[in-house]
């Protein structure tokens, strides 16, 4: 009895939307959509062991099975692009002080 594997279509529209500025996406095409530990690694130059401890305190979206984690790219997006929100967002009220002095 054979099992045929159907791909889970995602959404791309997600995904876009996720990275506005389209400073990743490009760079993810290579990986699959749910990337492993030591995959998200090596995408953003970290250990696999430091990407298990943002899983595991909630940092970045992933879903466990068994004892290995899975990753999906639009968790690694949001992950990525709230903390560009946060410099973003000093960046902005630092200019607005300025602009008052």
């Amino acid at each position: 009895m054979e099992h045929e594997i159907e791909e889970v279509p995602y959404d791309e529209q997600r995904l876009r939307d996720a990275d506005p500025d389209g400073l990743y996406l490009f760079m993810l095409e290579p990986y699959p959509y749910m990337m492993t530990p030591d995959q998200v690694a090596d995408f953003t130059g970290s250990t696999g062991q430091e990407i298990r401890k943002l899983l595991n305190r909630g940092d970045i979206q992933g879903c466990r099975i068994g004892i290995k984690w899975c990753i999906p790219k639009l968790g690694l997006l949001n992950y990525l692009n709230k903390n560009r929100k946060a410099v973003d967002e000093i960046g902005d009220e630092e200019a607005q002080v300025r602009q008052t002095v």
